[in-house]
């Protein structure tokens, strides 16, 4: 299995307005605008830092759960692939667990049981990469929909 990079670290925050405005403040980083997934029950942000604050919108949520279980803190590592199936079939028979998937057409994620991993969700990401410019058109074409 072939890893691209680390795409992003999750962070499970209680409040991620505070929180966005807490590591901005602490880090000197920005956020994107926040966005929600009705799916997986939760509120997002991400930094270009490679940084995600997750909210959870539902408290019975596998995001809500792990903060009253756990508190806040790291919820998971992103990894991006370019191969979602193979990366995924060996992860499997490596001994993962699979417990979840997430298909929003251009982003495909698989997600790997923490107690797999020493405590951590392993998720897989595949998508393609864009130029940070036809990001920023993207981006300001979606602000100016609102």
């Amino acid at each position: 299995m072939k890893i691209d990079r680390i795409d992003r670290v999750v962070i499970a925050v209680k409040n991620l307005d505070e929180s966005m405005k807490f590591f901005s403040y602490l880090l000197g980083i920005k956020f994107d605008p926040t966005g929600s997934s009705g799916e997986q029950l939760v509120r997002a942000a991400y930094s270009s830092s490679g940084i995600e604050l997750m909210e959870a919108t539902q408290l019975d949520s596998p995001v809500g759960k792990f903060v009253e279980k756990r508190g806040e803190g790291l919820y998971a590592i992103v990894f991006k692939v370019s191969n979602i199936e193979e990366a995924s079939k060996e992860l499997e028979k490596k001994g993962l667990r699979n417990v979840g998937k997430l298909d929003l057409g251009a982003l495909k994620e698989a997600m790997y049981h923490p107690k797999d991993a020493h405590g951590v969700m392993i998720i897989l990401a595949e998508y393609e990469d864009v130029h940070p410019a036809t990001a920023a058109v993207a981006l300001s074409l979606l602000q100016l929909k609102k």
